[in-house]
């Protein structure tokens, strides 16, 4: 008797495959060492991990608390059905970043000193935003945990203790950064009173999601996007003046806004054509109407220090930097920028991928340019990628790809069709 079988699909194979021998580099890296599975020097002590899991993988992650913010702050209620699935994705963004950040380190047991270490460094700051912001990513996950299993009573007990738990990270956190306890008692005070007022009925009151958990979300990513720039702004003696800026900062933010809805559209769409689940669309038109604004104003910002320090003339030298350049500006911002407003185009599914698409490649060229392409350095010093190294980026995505399939199937984050 014939009977019919389900197709095979090979993308679960493709990337458990690439997730299995991601695992196998990472065990060979932590047996023979970081030198076995990498080409880094000390001319490039950072190279396609931290380009690519750290500042990309953060960057695009920030759909999260750019959705949560439309949604729950600024009141975009025709963005909620987007909400669940990009904190989802942000929260395994940063699951990645900090599994790439454990790879890339030579000695990762010394971590936790990032978070007693030297307080006037950037990585300080960011230690302790992506750390806090990754528990808050989860406490914003675990609603569809307890509606998938009918747990009411923890539901009702998450609204209730998770303000009070924000506000004694937020402390923590003011206390490590300012090492002051009077800036301590008046953020402590102010948070209180505000919480407080809003269980008094005096300000108004999110009843479904704690409005303290989704501002502190926005404040810590807000703060360590921006700060991810500021690494850099430590390598004028290296970095080419091309993505050397006293805005480099900002500009990380700013793209970081734009990459972020741009992700949002993305995996909705991809979640569509390969998992079967629905895609909002008419909010993602509506979304996409809003990266134009932050495409145009990066657009502003990088014509204008290139201009404003007389570094244009560097964007006719014919090497690999002043076409890495002109790649990251053309296909990243212009060419997007063109097409989200050509009217109608982004109106059709095709149109809004490829727009979308366009943006998170040139976020991801640009955080390549600034960690590796535009590092000058001693011709011994240079760097290309191990294999191994590629290798092991592949399995951390294709491992975080698996676990969104897997938690989109059994967990309630997409809207029902």
């Amino acid at each position: 008797m014939n009977r019919k079988t389900a197709p095979i699909h090979p993308g679960p194979a493709l990337l458990g495959g690439l997730a299995c021998l991601g695992l196998a580099a990472v065990i060979y890296r932590f047996w023979a060492g970081i030198g076995a599975v990498s080409n880094l020097t000390d001319g490039h002590p950072w190279g396609f991990w931290v380009a690519i899991d750290i500042l990309a993988g953060v960057a695009l992650a920030a759909g999260g608390f750019v959705t949560a913010g439309l949604v729950y702050i600024f009141g975009g209620k025709r963005f909620a059905e987007l909400a669940r699935p990009a904190v989802l994705t942000a929260f395994l963004g940063y699951v990645m970043f900090v599994l790439g950040l454990i790879v890339d380190m030579g000695r990762p047991w010394h971590m936790l000193y990032i978070f007693v270490g030297n307080h006037n460094s950037p990585l300080y700051e960011i230690g302790w935003c992506a750390a806090l912001y990754t528990l808050v990513l989860a406490l914003e996950l675990l609603p569809p945990v307890f509606e998938k299993y009918s747990m009411d009573r923890a539901q009702r007990l998450w609204r209730s203790l998770s303000p009070w738990l924000v506000i004694v990270l937020l402390s923590i956190f003011t206390l490590a950064m300012t090492y002051s306890w009077i800036w301590l008692a008046i953020v402590a005070g102010l948070l209180l009173a505000w919480e407080i007022l809003m269980r008094k009925g005096v300000m108004g009151r999110q009843r479904q999601t704690p409005i303290l958990l989704i501002a502190s979300g926005v404040m810590l990513s807000f703060l360590h996007q921006s700060s991810l720039g500021s690494l850099y702004l430590m390598t004028a003696h290296s970095l080419n003046p091309l993505w050397h800026s006293p805005l480099l900062p900002i500009m990380f933010l700013i793209s970081a806004i734009a990459a972020g809805m741009a992700m949002v559209a993305l995996e909705s769409l991809a979640g569509e054509r390969f998992l079967g689940h629905k895609a909002p669309f008419s909010p993602l038109v509506d979304m996409a109407r809003i990266v134009p604004v932050f495409l145009i104003i990066y657009l502003a910002m990088k014509a204008g220090d290139i201009l404003a320090y007389g570094d244009w003339r560097r964007l006719f030298i014919p090497n690999v930097q002043s076409v890495m350049w002109w790649v990251e500006m053309g296909a990243g911002v212009v060419a997007p920028l063109v097409l989200y407003l050509t009217p109608g185009f982004v109106r059709k599914k095709s149109g809004l991928a490829a727009a979308s698409g366009l943006v998170v490649c040139g976020l991801i060229i640009n955080r390549v340019n600034v960690a590796v392409i535009g590092l000058q350095v001693q011709r011994w010093q240079s760097y290309y990628p191990h294999p191994l190294e590629v290798l092991i980026t592949l399995g951390i995505i294709s491992a975080g790809v698996l676990t969104y399939a897997w938690a989109s199937a059994n967990l309630p984050i997409h809207p029902r069709k």
